[in-house]
């Protein structure tokens, strides 16, 4: 694997090893070219020690640092390829234990990068939102409910309103979502993106109050991944039917998001979302 210390030890090396050995041989081959001015021996000197420098250069080390740059690349790809796989493996099992439909995660996906680009443009949370970090965001979103894989169905999909005991149960999809995220992690798998993940999934459902679960952490102790996924979900879910509910209209659906500002929601985040209403509405509508 490239290593950039033990390659630039490496160049120093052969450069040092390259001057000293073509100046031995420019040594013994200029007699060769005759009686010349000092300045002509100068420059002719430079110009062998060049060339003999870029050749052991290009052999003793650019040739091997672009193998072992190519062999990154194919490692990263597998590495790429491999998440890919297991991500859509999770995002599978999530959607079909929890009647999500295709529509809905593509439009989680899209609310949360609206909302992640426009705090970052409105100058919060830069340092954190960059534009890799937005794309691991949003290929993991998909994963926030992925814990409902381990609840019951006669609650997870009943019709009508749950008693307290079974909202306790539900309640605890999110560290289920955290120990599957968990046991799913491997060497193959970047840890930032697991990392992420668990930020979501374990976090989507506290409250800027401090009243939510499963932590009840409150304020900027609660991931901002976490805070911007609950906007959209909670957005999607009020404009989504479910088994036991009609979906909400949009300015109804948008009213209650603004409601809970302070409440259940960070207070940024809403203005994020209000400043994006329209982009909101777009995709709801073509998803």
């Amino acid at each position: 694997m490239f290593n950039k210390t033990n390659s630039i030890k490496r160049l120093n090396f052969v450069l040092i090893a390259g001057i000293c050995v073509g100046e031995a041989l420019i040594i013994l081959a200029l007699p060769y070219f005759g009686p010349m001015p000092d300045i002509t021996i100068a420059a002719l000197d430079a110009f062998l020690l060049s060339l003999i420098t870029v050749a052991v250069v290009k052999w003793t080390v650019e040739r091997p640092m672009n193998k072992n740059l190519q062999d990154l690349q194919s490692a990263k790809h597998t590495i790429v390829v491999r998440e890919n796989q297991m991500l859509n493996a999770l995002n599978a099992l999530a959607a079909a234990k929890d009647n999500a439909t295709g529509d809905h995660i593509i439009r989680t996906q899209k609310y949360v990068r609206l909302l992640a680009e426009r705090l970052k443009s409105m100058g919060h949370h830069r340092e954190i939102l960059t534009d890799e970090y937005v794309d691991k965001l949003i290929k993991v979103a998909p994963l926030h409910d992925v814990g409902k894989v381990g609840i019951p169905d006669a609650i997870l999909k009943k019709i009508g309103p749950l008693t307290a005991d079974e909202r306790e149960i539900i309640n605890q999809h999110s560290m289920i979502g955290e120990s599957i995220l968990l046991a799913a992690q491997s060497e193959d798998m970047e840890p930032d993106l697991i990392a992420t993940a668990l930020k979501i999934t374990g976090g989507h459902h506290e409250r800027w109050d401090g009243t939510g679960y499963p932590r009840k952490l409150a304020g900027e102790n609660i991931p901002i991944e976490a805070r911007i996924m609950a906007v959209a979900d909670v957005f999607d879910a009020l404009i989504s039917d479910r088994p036991y509910k009609q979906g909400w209209n949009f300015e109804d659906a948008c009213e209650e998001i603004i409601k809970q500002s302070g409440g259940a929601f960070d207070p940024i985040v809403v203005k994020a979302f209000i400043a994006e209403k329209k982009n909101f509405e777009d995709i709801m509508k073509k998803h």
